[in-house]
């Protein structure tokens, strides 16, 4: 099976900064933030949403892609 991602940047009340959600196979899996800067960025995992297996290389890839569209 092939895990399939998608970011999407949004803007949510608790947050001063945008944040990049990861959406893996249609779940929404986690949150990348740059509350303390881009140089110590965050990951918060949706616990009760998270898949239970996906590919390393795919779930790399989307966290180096939220990386790159909140850097922007």
């Amino acid at each position: 099976m092939e895990n399939k991602f998608q970011i999407i940047i949004g803007s949510p009340t608790d947050y001063e900064e945008l944040v990049a959600y990861i959406w893996i196979n249609g779940e929404e899996v986690a949150l990348v933030q740059k509350e303390e800067g881009t140089d110590k960025m965050k990951i918060e995992f949706f616990e009760e949403r998270i898949e239970t297996e996906l590919y390393l290389d795919v779930f790399i890839k989307a966290l180096q892609e939220a990386k790159n569209e909140l850097m922007k």
